[in-house]
């Protein structure tokens, strides 16, 4: 029997007739006997095919695929408008343009506000800085009382180990005022391609939406009729595991997003709507929370002298956490959920491949993979 390498010939293109003629499954067997006799190869194999995507092809198609979501977020009313006698084309360009316009209010708000709190964080830095210089001091005095009060054989070496510490946190803090104005000029450097691909994703979201039947029909024609029914099947799934998800993600971080905003009014803090809306945009993500917000505030509260908003904060925190583990589990569903050890697996591997889209997209993939096995789609495991 000739080898499935041999007919392909020394002409690239006659791979095409291979390809469609079955010659696929010839080059895939001695895979998939491989991850037939041993099942566990086959979530080795989906991560690192998963981690190719995330660290070459993400990069590229990332405003095309996110201009396909949108697209298909916003399918409702753009069918809705449909129906009313307007053309398709004409219907997606009302509800993208004032989708467009919704998005670059938001953004506009989300500048003036951060610009408000950027001038009023100037204006105090001189009182900041004239408390921070007492910090030496009272470090300075709490070693002097340590080492009056230790044994006079442990004096030198805890007044060395001191010592060292000071350098060290001198040293530490330098390092990290370093590495934040690179972060900064890194990403004020990555803005205006942000800027682009979000204007991309915008553009190609409003195409697509406009010949979304005809796009749809396009890519289904390509596939072999037996993975057309996989992808009904897979389509399905998604839908309904992902459009509860969704729902029951909004309902948490409205309800979150609430919370907060009474909380911070109580505790007079300026800008309390905007600090709530990103605290719960924070708390959507996975193993963070609202606590990688509160937690620092709260602290670095008690550290400048502000116990009572340090105890309101950490307060807060509690309630919210509290609030959003009973109702999670009841909105969201046992079954639809990660195990934590998945959940923060794919969150650092997500991480490390891709930032902080990585980080994002890693438990969703994960979250889609277990979805796509529980229906029975694909099999990875046992």
């Amino acid at each position: 029997m000739q080898s499935p390498h041999k007919k392909l010939g020394r002409n690239p293109l006659n791979f095409v007739a291979f390809y469609r003629s079955g010659g696929k499954e010839a080059l895939l067997r001695p895979f998939l006997r491989l991850t037939h006799q041993y099942p566990v190869l086959r979530p080795v194999l989906a991560a690192a095919v998963f981690w190719l995507f995330l660290r070459w092809v993400l990069p590229w198609c990332a405003p095309l695929l996110a201009a396909w979501a949108l697209a298909a977020a916003l399918e409702r009313p753009v069918r809705g408008l449909c129906r009313l006698g307007l053309a398709r084309p004409t219907a997606a360009g009302v509800i993208f343009t004032l989708f467009t316009l919704f998005v670059c209010a938001g953004a506009g708000l989300f500048l003036w506000w951060l610009a408000g709190e950027g001038a009023a964080l100037l204006e105090r830095f001189p009182l900041l800085l004239a408390g921070a210089g007492s910090w030496p001091g009272l470090g300075k005095d709490l070693a002097d009382r340590l080492l009056v009060g230790a044994p006079v054989p442990l004096q030198e070496p805890l007044r060395q180990a001191l010592e060292g510490l000071a350098d060290g946190v001198g040293e530490l803090l330098t390092a990290a005022a370093a590495e934040l104005a690179r972060a900064a000029g890194r990403w004020a450097s990555d803005l205006p391609g942000l800027a682009f691909s979000a204007g991309t994703a915008l553009l190609a979201g409003g195409l697509f939406s406009a010949r979304r039947p005809e796009v749809k029909a396009f890519f289904r024609r390509q596939l072999p009729p037996r993975w057309q029914e996989k992808l009904d099947r897979a389509g399905e799934a998604l839908r309904a595991a992902f459009g509860g998800w969704l729902k029951a993600q909004g309902t948490l971080m409205l309800l979150t997003a609430s919370l907060l905003t009474v909380g911070f009014l109580l505790l007079r803090v300026k800008g309390a709507p905007l600090w709530a809306l990103f605290t719960a945009l924070v708390d959507l993500l996975p193993v963070l929370g609202s606590g990688a917000v509160l937690l620092p505030w709260a602290a670095g509260a008690l550290l400048w002298g502000k116990r009572g908003l340090a105890l309101g904060l950490a307060a807060l925190w509690g309630t919210v956490s509290l609030v959003r583990g009973v109702l999670e589990p009841r909105l969201v569903g046992r079954q639809a959920g990660l195990p934590p050890l998945a959940a923060v697996t794919a969150f650092y591997l997500g991480f490390t491949a891709a930032g902080p889209a990585g980080m994002l997209l890693a438990p969703l993939a994960a979250l889609a993979l277990k979805v796509l096995h529980d229906r029975g789609v694909i099999s990875l495991w046992r």
